[in-house]
C-alpha cells in the first residue's frame, strides 16, 4: 500500500482535471440537445421533466451496484485511481479484473511488499488501455451492427441476434473471471450464494413488476456472495 499512497495525491489532481472535463461534456451535451429540442419542437416542458426524474431514479440501482464494486477496488488501487477510472468508465467490475491482470502479469499480489510504484504504474496503463475496445468498437462496430439489427426485425420482427451477441459475450467475460479469480471453497460458496440470490431477487422484481427494483439484482447478489462467503472463511478457520 505504501507505492498507492506516495502516488494517490499526485493521481487525485488528474482524476479531479479527468472528471471535470467529464462534467463540462455532459454539460454540452445537454445544452446541445435542449437547443436541438427547441429547435424541432420534439418534446414539451413536461416530458423532459419526467424523463429526467425517471432517469435520475432508474440510476440509483445501478449506481449503487458500482459502489458495492468500487469499495473493493479501493482496498486494492486507492481511492484517487477508483475515483479517476469509475468516474469515466462506470464499470468498476471491469476495472478490477484489468488491475488483478496486471498484477499478476508482474508476478505480485496486492497489498505485498513487491507491489512497487512501477507496478502500480503498469497496473493503471493496463485499466486505461483495457477500456480502449469500447471506444473502438464505438467507431467500428456499432453501424454495422445497428444495420444488422434492422435488416434481422424485417426478416422476423420476433427474432434477433442481439440478445444472444450480449448474453454470450457477458458470458465469456465472467467465466474468464470465474476461473481466474474464485479459489477455494469460500469463493466457490460466495459465488453460488451471489448466483442464488441474484436469481431469487431478480424473479421476485420481475413477480412484483418493478424495473427499479431489478436494478438493485447486482448489488444484493454481491452482499449475499459476501456475506456466505466470509461466513464459510470463518467457520473453517
Amino acid at each position: 500500500m505504501s507505492a498507492i499512497k506516495s502516488m494517490n495525491p499526485t493521481l487525485w489532481i488528474f482524476a479531479a482535471i479527468l472528471i471535470a472535463l467529464v462534467l463540462v461534456q455532459s454539460f454540452l451535451f445537454l445544452r446541445l440537445a435542449l437547443r436541438f429540442n427547441d429547435k424541432h419542437k420534439l418534446l414539451k416542458k413536461e416530458e423532459i421533466k419526467s424523463a429526467v426524474r425517471t432517469g435520475s431514479i432508474a440510476a440509483i440501482g445501478p449506481s449503487i451496484s458500482s459502489i458495492v464494486v468500487a469499495l473493493s477496488l479501493i482496498a486494492m488501487v486507492g481511492s484517487a485511481t477508483t475515483f479517476m477510472r469509475c468516474g469515466v468508465i462506470g464499470a468498476p467490475g471491469w476495472e478490477l479484473l484489468m488491475a488483478n491482470i496486471a498484477a499478476g502479469t508482474a508476478g505480485v499480489d496486492f497489498n505485498s511488499e513487491g507491489f512497487t510504484t512501477a507496478v502500480f504504474t503498469f497496473c493503471l496503463f493496463c485499466m486505461v488501455l483495457g477500456s480502449a475496445p469500447y471506444f473502438l468498437n464505438t467507431f467500428i462496430m456499432l453501424k454495422p451492427m445497428d444495420k444488422m439489427v434492422e435488416k434481422s426485425k424485417k426478416k422476423n420482427a420476433k427474432l434477433s441476434f442481439m440478445p444472444y451477441l450480449s448474453a454470450s459475450a457477458m458470458f465469456g467475460l465472467l467465466t474468464y473471471s470465474l476461473f481466474d479469480q474464485y479459489k477455494g471453497i469460500p469463493s466457490l460458496v460466495a459465488l453460488v450464494a451471489a448466483f442464488i440470490g441474484y436469481y431469487l431477487f431478480n424473479k421476485l422484481a420481475k413477480k412484483v413488476g418493478s424495473n427499479l427494483m431489478g436494478s438493485f439484482s447486482l448489488a444484493v447478489a454481491m452482499v449475499v456472495g459476501m456475506f456466505f462467503g466470509q461466513l464459510t472463511s470463518s467457520l473453517i478457520a
